[in-house]
């Protein structure tokens, strides 16, 4: 009996150093996986990053669901699209979600065919997929091969677990009792252990899905790809695609809508109507309804004899009075027609407005015999408003009409003043070139009777020396020489005093205009 006890407790003895090492391999084991796992995460954590600062450079785009043959084999397959980058076409697994949202498009495809062929098709059709949830969580578990083993695994050994023989308390011998708690003790911390692995092994596996999620295919190696959802085929012949968003285009009146009727005669007949150059689709006599009151430019246009023929009017609608217009049509040629809201408006063209340049033209006007052009830019400028450029092209043969609502400015009373400080710096400008252009008159005025005076002195001169030095006698002559040296000497004094004050002010005024013009 003694030896019995002896062996038992060695049995136990040796049975918890076994134990002891088993747990403390499996520790060590565990931490390992537990930094690589941290590795993993970190790793995938700064390509998240990298991704989401790259994807934000990127332009937008959209995922869609894409059937791919690849050259060489006999069936098409299904994906979703990413993108194409540096001839590389990026595929991905579709989700649970996804996949049913293929399931769908597939099925619709297969109903349209039928019906196109003439197959009876069922009135109702039960579609589980029509609540397909595609903004699901991707981050659910993806069942990889290392998944599948630990869930295998799992199930194994809860199988085992529930198989083990069950203790009935017959054995109630001390040591055997001891051994019995021992070993319970250590598999429960085995269980544990194989617990913590295997859902390090399931995240590890997301992790690496995670980090290379991607199904990545030279371009030229596809035979086709196919879009799924717009139902198009994407060209493999670009190096770099993606699927562009779809924006909803909001439709715009033709003009503002109000309260207003206008009824347009044209002459002749039959002309396609405008209003501030936007076409209305429909054809003059007619009456533009439910128009705001305002200012507005109407225009006809009739073709004859293969070359369009306008003619335009500016008409201010009333909202209490009756609306009518009567526009003719005018033979055609290049005319540069421009309207602005509110009127008096000053028109450059080509060039941004200066203090050095006054307004070509003050709207509203009609500028005939206008040449052709390109990228020409037309500058609208007016006291109390904003400044606005409108870039067009002057067509031949065309009324071109230019139409502007000035924006008031309402609380910026700094820029009002900047504005009037402009104009009277331009005006002063203008005066100043004004005065050294009519400076220009007095001063050559000035110089011909100086010119004038200095003859008138050098006839005197030669009179009095006529009479002094070669008439030794008192005589008729000399009488006269005497009185015509007088009159000369006057004359030219006279023209000289005139001289010196149109100079004068021929000085003052061009000191004048270099004061004000620069």
């Amino acid at each position: 009996m003694f030896k019995r006890i002896l062996i038992s407790s060695f049995l136990a003895l040796a049975g918890a150093a076994f134990a002891q090492t088993s747990s403390t391999e499996l520790v060590s084991s565990s931490a390992e996986v537990v930094s690589s796992s941290a590795e993993v995460v970190a790793s995938s954590s700064s390509a998240t990053v990298v991704a989401d600062s790259s994807a934000a450079e990127a332009p937008k785009g959209r995922e869609v669901p894409v059937r791919y043959w690849i050259n060489g084999d006999s069936v098409e397959l299904e994906a979703i699209f990413v993108k194409i980058e540096n001839d590389t076409v990026y595929l991905k697994k579709p989700t649970e979600a996804e996949q049913k949202h293929i399931d769908q498009i597939a099925d619709e495809e297969a109903l349209a065919l039928q019906e196109s062929n003439g197959q009876q098709v069922a009135d109702s059709l039960e579609d589980e997929n029509d609540d397909v949830d595609l903004k699901k969580d991707s981050s659910d578990i993806i069942m990889t091969d290392a998944v599948k083993d630990s869930l295998a695994a799992r199930a194994d050994t809860s199988t085992a677990a529930e198989a083990a023989p069950v203790d009935d308390g017959a054995e109630d011998d001390l040591e055997t009792a001891l051994a019995k708690e021992d070993t319970r003790l250590k598999n429960e911390e085995i269980e544990r252990y194989e617990k913590e692995l295997r859902e390090r092994e399931i995240q590890d596996s997301i992790a690496a899905a995670k980090k290379n999620p991607y199904i990545k295919i030279f371009r030229f190696e596809l035979k086709r790809l196919y879009n799924m959802e717009d139902e198009v085929m994407i060209d493999l012949s670009l190096s770099n695609y993606i699927v562009p968003e779809i924006k909803e285009e909001i439709e715009k009146d033709l003009y503002p809508p109000g309260k207003a009727n206008l009824l347009v005669v044209s002459e002749p007949e039959a002309c396609s109507l405008f209003v501030n150059g936007i076409p209305l689709k429909i054809v003059a006599p007619d009456t533009i309804k439910n128009i705001k009151p305002g200012k507005y430019t109407i225009s006809v246009m009739k073709v004859l004899k293969d070359v369009e023929w306008w003619g335009s009017a500016v008409v201010r609608i009333d909202a209490d009075s009756l609306n009518k217009v009567t526009i003719p049509v005018v033979r055609p040629s290049t005319r540069l027609t421009l309207n602005t809201n509110p009127e008096a408006v000053e028109v450059y063209v080509g060039e941004e407005p200066s203090v050095n340049r006054m307004p070509d033209y003050m709207t509203d006007i009609v500028v005939d015999n206008v040449k052709p052009r390109v990228g020409a830019t037309v500058f609208f400028r007016k006291v109390g408003y904003r400044d606005t450029s409108v870039t067009m092209e002057i067509k031949p043969y065309m009324p071109n009409l230019v139409y502007v609502d000035m924006t008031p400015v309402l609380d910026d009373l700094e820029f009002i003043e900047e504005q009037k400080v402009f104009d009277k710096e331009r005006s002063q400008r203008r005066i100043g070139r004004g005065l050294l252009w009519s400076s220009i008159v007095p001063i050559l005025a000035g110089g011909v009777l100086w010119y004038l005076a200095e003859r008138d002195w050098s006839d005197a001169a030669d009179k009095k020396h006529a009479y002094e030095k070669l008439s030794a006698f008192d005589s008729d002559d000399t009488r006269k020489m005497v009185k015509d040296n007088h009159e000369l000497n006057d004359r030219g004094d006279t023209k000289c005093g005139v001289a010196i004050g149109l100079g004068a002010l021929g000085l003052g005024l061009l000191t004048a205009g270099i004061i004000l013009a620069f």
